[in-house]
C-alpha cells in the first residue's frame, strides 16, 4: 500500500488507516510548532495539515460510501477551535500585563473596588494599549502562548469527529 494514500483526496482511508493518519498528523503538527520555524514556513506547515486532515476525512467518507460534503464541516469547526484556543490561552498573559499596568500606575490590585474603578476609568484601557505597542517583547511575549491552545483547540476537535469518523460504516 502507497502510505501516501491516506493523504492523498482521491483515495479511500479504512478505519484504521484514518486513525492512523490522523494520529502522524497531531504530532507533525506538535513538532511544527515546536520547530522554531520563521513565521511563514509555520503558516505553510498549517495550511498543509489542513489540507492533508481535510483529506484524511474525505477518504474516510469515500470508503464509507457517503457523500464528501460533510468533510470540511470537522475541519472548519477545529479551525474555530483553533482559534478559541489561542484567545482561551492569550487571556491569561494580557490580565497579567493589565494588573502589572495598573501597578505601575498606583493602582491597589489586592483592593477589589479600587481595580475596578481604575479598570471602569476611560482612559486606562487606551494608555495600557500604548504601553503594550511600546513593548514589542512583551506582546511576542504574551502570544507565545498561543501555540499550546490553538493546538490543543484544533486536535479535540478533531479527536471528537474521529470517534465518529472511525465508526462510520458503510451506506447502503
Amino acid at each position: 500500500m502507497n502510505p501516501l494514500a491516506p493523504f492523498l483526496p482521491v483515495n479511500r482511508a479504512s478505519a484504521t488507516a484514518y486513525l492512523v493518519g490522523i494520529g502522524f498528523l497531531a504530532v507533525l503538527d506538535f513538532l511544527r510548532l515546536k520547530s522554531g520555524l520563521p513565521g511563514m514556513l509555520v503558516f505553510v506547515g498549517m495550511l498543509a495539515i489542513w489540507f492533508l486532515v481535510l483529506s484524511l476525512h474525505v477518504n474516510r467518507r469515500r470508503h464509507a460510501g457517503r457523500d464528501i460534503g460533510l468533510a470540511f464541516l470537522p475541519v472548519g469547526l477545529a479551525i474555530l477551535g483553533k482559534v478559541l484556543g489561542s484567545f482561551i490561552a492569550l487571556m491569561p498573559g494580557v490580565y497579567s500585563a493589565m494588573m502589572d499596568f495598573a501597578e505601575s500606575n498606583g493602582v491597589d490590585t489586592s483592593d477589589p473596588v479600587a481595580l475596578q474603578e481604575a479598570l471602569s476609568e476611560p482612559g486606562f484601557q487606551t494608555e495600557f494599549q500604548r504601553q503594550m505597542e511600546a513593548n514589542p517583547e512583551l506582546v511576542a511575549h504574551i502570544a507565545s502562548a498561543t501555540g499550546g491552545g490553538s493546538f490543543l483547540g484544533f486536535w479535540l476537535v478533531i479527536a471528537a469527529f474521529a470517534i465518529f469518523y472511525s465508526r462510520m460504516p458503510k451506506a447502503g
